[in-house]
């Protein structure tokens, strides 16, 4: 992967991240709606409900984004790793090419 293509995969990831911050700041922003909404009208307080519902949508979306940069991490630790053990026990074959599995674009969809 050269630098270009580096360059658009880390301005989806901010993108990713935008969507996310917005999701959450729309979440609050009518969680306290539905709070005036609800203290307005009735003495039973439904907006627990759709807080609470939006709420688990918004705890998912934040994990589908947060364990993909983990994932992420995880597998450039575990590569790195096999990259310096592979490298210790077979010194003459040389490293490995950084094209091969490291930059592989299915890693980064």
């Amino acid at each position: 992967m050269d630098a270009h293509e580096l360059y658009e995969h880390a301005k989806n990831r901010v993108k990713t991240r935008k969507k996310f911050y917005s999701h959450v700041v729309i979440w609050v922003v009518m969680s306290v709606f539905f709070i005036l909404l609800n203290l307005s009208t009735t003495d039973y307080f439904w907006a627990i409900f759709p807080i609470l519902g939006w709420g688990i949508g918004v705890a998912f979306h934040g994990i589908q984004v947060y364990s993909n940069e983990w994932e992420d991490a995880e597998v450039e630790r575990e590569f790195e790793r096999l990259r310096h053990k592979r490298r210790a026990m077979h010194p003459e074959e040389g490293d490995i090419k950084e094209t091969s599995a490291r930059w592989d674009e299915k890693d980064f969809v």
